[in-house]
């Protein structure tokens, strides 16, 4: 599911109560990381227990438009997200 709004209007929180109410580990994943690449995104998706519920931060910033805070553009390819949540 692509749960989309301005900051602060609960979506992590949502999920977070969601994860609760079915019992399931929830693992977040912030593509906005400082590091984060292709590779250690394909690491943390290595990394997920199975019935757990993925909750994916900052989308999109593997867009080119958007920066990091810190001013570093993404490493992440589009590409490399596909590839990530279809495996």
């Amino acid at each position: 599911y692509l749960l989309y709004g301005p900051p602060g209007n609960g979506k992590s929180s949502a999920v977070m109560a969601i994860a609760s109410a079915l019992r399931m580990d929830i693992c977040v994943i912030s593509l906005n990381n400082i590091g984060m690449d292709d590779g250690a995104l394909r690491c943390c998706f290595a990394e997920i227990p199975p019935e757990s519920i993925v909750l994916i931060e900052d989308v999109d910033c593997v867009f080119e438009s958007r920066e990091r805070g810190d001013g570093a553009t993404e490493h992440i390819s589009f590409s490399g997200l596909l590839n990530a949540i279809d495996g």
